[in-house]
């Protein structure tokens, strides 16, 4: 049935508002990560706790990380490629709220219940897109190319091993971090893990693109402050982090801009 917009059906109409609305608030994330660089005030604020080195600089490569591939799945539409990204969100947020509100009773200016709030809402829409995406096919379903499942499976591993030990407060990150920030980062990390153990359980290529894509926005965030840091004050942690920016997004510019088989813009 044709009905809007010039024989636009209301099926198609209704994918072209979620298409919409998915790039309008990756858009609004990537404000977030913006403002996070900038020193927006309105925006660091609803981060509530001490800050080191650089941990504005490290919230807006998560934020960047998070808006590309929902900005990539909005104009894409592909939709199935939400699961992937929502499990993360569900684990970190989750994560995160609770911890936030097991932090918050101590917290007169009520800047960490905020904080939990926010994550605990982040986690709510997560659960939401990943119930109702499931039962969508994959527009690319394509393999995902050995190569990538390897890396997802480095990332994965690697994540899994830092996001624990942050977790449990160890020194090592390339900055020290006070104990709140270590866990909320180690929860970060803890669901970024999951979304590339998504990526190895779905390994088909519309699910990886928008992993890489997230990783690649985290490696334009961070390679120059990384690169900065490692000239003033080098660690092996630094060098080991170096490395992975390094190697991911030589991994992503090829598979997402140049492979002439995979790139984004490449038909099936």
């Amino acid at each position: 049935m044709f009905d809007l917009f010039g024989g636009v059906s209301r099926e198609e109409a209704r994918g072209l508002i979620y298409r919409g609305l998915l790039v309008l608030a990756g858009l609004a994330t990537l404000v977030g990560a913006v403002g996070f660089l900038l020193g927006w005030r309105d925006v660091t604020r609803i981060w509530p706790f001490l800050g080191y080195g650089l941990v504005p600089v490290f919230l807006a490569s998560i934020l960047a990380a998070i808006a590309a591939p929902v900005i990539w799945i909005g104009l894409s539409g592909e939709f199935a490629a939400l699961r992937g990204g929502a499990a993360n969100l569900l684990v970190s947020g989750g994560g995160i709220a609770a911890y936030g509100l097991s932090q918050s009773w101590g917290d007169p200016a009520g800047r960490v219940q905020i904080f939990a709030i926010i994550h605990l809402s982040v986690a709510m829409v997560a659960f939401l897109l990943l119930v109702v995406s499931q039962g969508i096919g994959w527009r690319d379903d394509r393999p995902t190319p050995p190569i990538v499942r390897i890396a997802f499976g480095i990332f994965g591993l690697g994540l899994v091993t830092t996001g624990t030990s942050l977790v449990l407060r160890q020194d090592v990150f390339p900055w020290p971090l006070d104990d709140n920030t270590s866990i909320v980062y180690g929860l970060i990390f803890l669901g970024a893990a999951v979304y590339f153990a998504y990526g190895l359980w779905r390994p088909v290529w519309g699910n990886a693109k928008g992993q890489l894509a997230g990783f690649l926005a985290y490696d334009i965030v961070l390679i120059v402050p990384f690169a900065r840091l490692w000239f003033s004050s080098p660690s092996v942690s630094l060098a080991i982090y170096l490395a992975v920016i390094a190697g991911s997004a030589v991994l992503s510019i090829w598979y997402l801009a140049l492979s002439p088989r995979y790139r984004l813009w490449t038909r099936q």
